[in-house]
């Protein structure tokens, strides 16, 4: 649906190829002879041309069901009044940050069977939407375990998935959300794929409708219990006191060239008693202290004289940023160092909400681990990796 939102299309060029493919002949025949089966794999091609949610216009095609402004708001709704498909897929990409509930586990999945008024009343149309979903998060259980919650059920009159449900078209909603390790969503791109085929094959032999409804009422809510990286029970000191924090950090993908690479850029989310929070990445610190890190006070004239350094042994003495003297476009740089390129303009030299987080902790004074730009490196065992450092202007 969104430019910015690509699992689901991944796994759609999956089931073609699984249906090009030689084998499973059982199923395709059971598949195929009950049901036919139409994909519109990609909704706002624009956007995804930028990997931006809106199209070209800035609309949010998924806010346009009636008002029917954009060309491809039009399209989408004219390929469903000319199908009138008994079933419909609605497939979206979420935050990753999502959690099952109140719990510690990411929200891998979330399902939906869309409202069709602000009573959220149940007509034949959604109550097989309801099973069908029923069934998927029973099987689905049996691989991701405790990873699967339900989207937020709120009416959004403007909304295609909505309305399709309420148009008649049992609609699904799939949201993909985060799993660990899996930062470009090539494991839950395979949960679609499963997921989808399995739905196929259950519409075909009309099985879902064995499923009871309670099983969909008890699947949990998302919620916001996940944070990137989560470093805990840290001493820090102001104004003379010590304190004992955890501190919260959260990275973004940000588009670069035309969208054809990203980088990231960190912030500190929260910081204080996060024991409600789980992080992707959760070390606990006890008996360490974190202070804010220090610019190395030589200035370089180029980057290649830069790539040259010992950063291990800058980290060791505090060090996370350095001084550049030439000039540099990107607003990030593939070493493992921030770059200052301005003796003046320098990181914020403080540990706070909202700040770039770029930081030594020690333990009896020496360096143990450093964050540059959110990205946490252990500097005695020589693990972890800087993706990007930042650049300060």
């Amino acid at each position: 649906m969104h430019g910015d939102e690509s699992t689901a299309t991944m796994a759609l060029f999956d089931v073609f190829n699984f249906f090009k493919a030689n084998g499973y002949e059982k199923y395709k025949d059971t598949v195929l002879k009950n049901c036919t089966i139409y994909f519109m794999p990609m909704v706002n091609p624009d956007g995804a041309e930028v990997f931006e949610r809106r199209n070209i216009f800035g609309i949010d095609i998924n806010r346009d069901a009636v008002r029917q402004q954009t060309p491809e708001g039009i399209i989408l709704r004219s390929t469903f009044e000319k199908l009138k498909a008994g079933f419909g897929f609605n497939l979206h990409d979420q935050s990753t940050r999502y959690s099952v509930g109140n719990s510690f586990n990411s929200a891998a999945i979330s399902f939906l069977a869309p409202v069709t008024n602000y009573e959220k009343s149940v007509n034949n149309v959604r109550d097989n939407a309801i099973k069908l979903i029923s069934e998927m998060y029973l099987m689905l259980s049996k691989t991701i375990s405790g990873h699967i919650a339900k989207y937020s059920d709120e009416f959004e009159p403007r909304a295609f998935g909505d309305n399709f449900q309420k148009w008649g078209t049992s609609t699904i909603l799939i949201e993909t959300g985060g799993w660990k390790d899996d930062a470009e969503k090539q494991f839950l791109r395979k949960i679609n794929f499963i997921t989808l085929l399995a739905s196929f094959e259950s519409i075909a032999n009309e099985n879902y409708k064995n499923f009871e409804n309670t099983t969909y009422e008890e699947i949990p809510l998302n919620d916001n219990y996940i944070i990137d990286l989560v470093l805990r029970n840290l001493e820090t000191s102001k104004n003379g006191k010590k304190y004992l924090v955890d501190l919260g950090i959260n990275l973004e993908e940000r588009n670069y060239n035309n969208a054809k690479d990203f980088y990231y850029k960190s912030s500190v989310e929260d910081l204080g008693d996060l024991s409600v929070f789980y992080g992707y990445t959760d070390v606990d610190l006890k008996g360490m202290s974190i202070e804010p890190g220090k610019v190395f006070e030589n200035s370089f004239d180029s980057l290649e004289e830069i790539s040259k350094l010992n950063f291990n042994d800058l980290y060791r003495q505090g060090f996370t940023t350095v001084i550049y003297n030439g000039k540099h476009e990107k607003p990030f740089t593939s070493l493992p160092i921030n770059i200052s390129l301005s003796k003046i303009i320098k990181p914020a030299n403080s540990i706070s909400m909202g700040i770039r987080p770029n930081f030594v902790i020690k333990k009896a004074n020496l360096v143990k681990y450093v964050v540059i730009n959110g990205f946490l490196l252990d500097v005695e065992n020589k693990t972890g990796e800087i993706k990007n450092g930042a650049v300060y202007k």
